[in-house]
């Protein structure tokens, strides 16, 4: 299967929410060595997205995924424990090149893995930029790459459904702490080489 080289160009829109979780719940096989999962009080941090990526993207695709804040290397970085793709070369092409572990699945009604209704919402204004670095290991190798993204943020009411027997059953029951949505969302993702 090929996929693009990186940096992917990705566009498309988000809805994110941050959950507060004891940290010995939260995965933690996919942070690279010496990295640590930042806590308060001994809960971590989780953010839950699910990502459309639309045309104008290197790839058209969905994504469900887990990401939790680290400590990396003296610096704040973002690591992804758990992610779904319902594209083949978004799969292989996120493990060898950035040590992601991506998973196939299919999304929509049904899914045993989660689902969310966003209701409400209070538009932020302006364009939001965010930037930093993923740090990740993967089949015993440990890399670190850099994002930028920006779009239309709106602050959202976010319900998740999560089944108690299926990989996020952690979060089930738990209210996120904040939810918002990106439109118009612009994403780099890699480095040139």
């Amino acid at each position: 299967m090929r996929y693009p080289a990186e940096p992917w160009h990705m566009r498309g829109s988000l809805v994110i929410s941050v959950f507060r979780v004891p940290r010995e719940l939260v995965p933690h096989a996919h942070l690279p060595s010496g990295a640590r999962m930042i806590t308060l009080a001994g809960n971590a941090f989780v953010a839950v997205s699910f990502v459309s990526y639309e045309p104008g993207s290197v790839l058209t695709y969905e994504e469900l995924l887990v990401a939790t804040p680290v400590r990396d290397q003296g610096r704040l970085a973002v690591s992804v424990p758990q992610i779904w793709v319902d594209s083949e070369a978004s799969r292989q092409g996120g493990r060898e090149l950035w040590a992601i572990p991506k998973q196939l699945a299919r999304f929509g009604q049904g899914s045993s893995i989660a689902a969310v209704v966003v209701t409400g919402g209070v538009p932020l204004p302006g364009r939001w930029t965010a930037a930093g670095r993923t740090a990740q290991r993967l089949d015993g190798r440990d890399v670190r790459t850099r994002m930028h993204m920006s779009g239309r943020v709106r602050l959202v009411r976010a319900g998740w459904m999560f089944p108690v027997g299926g990989p996020l059953g952690y979060l089930t029951g738990r209210t996120p702490l904040v939810s918002f949505t990106m439109k118009d969302m612009r994403l780099t993702f890699g480095q040139a080489p």
